[in-house]
Formats: structure tokens, C-alpha cells, sequence
């Protein structure tokens, strides 16, 4: 089986407009850049499993019984800004 080294993800806005964002393997993940109002944005793949508390997991709100919305792979994009 190969590894996908690239990935096309669609952001689609309320009104329908859409901005397609290449993703590409960088040291093992797929990884894509953004600028919103001249910030810059990683949009990485992550998993349902990253998410959590503690360790090196992800937490993308407080409610602990949050559940991300996943595609059938279990995967879901997300946005972060850069390191300032």
C-alpha cells in the first residue's frame, strides 16, 4: 500500500463560495497554509483518537463529551495558526 503524500481539502463558506487548499506530505503529515486577515493558518488531517486531554492530545473544546464531527475514515480537517 502506498502512503497518499497529497490531499485536496474544500473549504465552502454559508454562502456557498469555496477555497481549495492543496495539502502536502511534510515529514509525515499532510499539512496545507491559509492566510485569514494576514495570519497564517496550518490545515492539517487529524483523527477522532488525537483527541482527548493530557499526552500530546488535542483538545478542541471543553465540553468533555465532545465528539468531532469525522469523515468515514474517522479523519477531519483542522486550522491553527502559526507559531508566532
Amino acid at each position: 500500500m502506498s502512503k497518499i503524500t497529497k490531499r485536496t481539502v474544500w473549504f465552502e463558506n454559508e454562502t456557498g463560495d469555496r477555497l481549495r487548499v492543496e495539502l502536502t506530505d511534510e515529514g509525515g503529515e499532510l499539512l496545507g497554509t491559509v492566510r485569514i486577515e494576514n495570519i497564517r493558518y496550518h490545515v492539517f488531517v487529524a483523527e477522532r483518537h488525537e483527541i482527548g486531554s493530557g499526552g500530546n492530545k488535542l483538545i478542541l473544546d471543553r465540553d468533555p463529551g465532545y465528539s468531532p464531527q469525522t469523515n468515514e475514515s474517522g479523519s477531519f480537517i483542522l486550522m491553527a495558526p502559526y507559531s508566532a
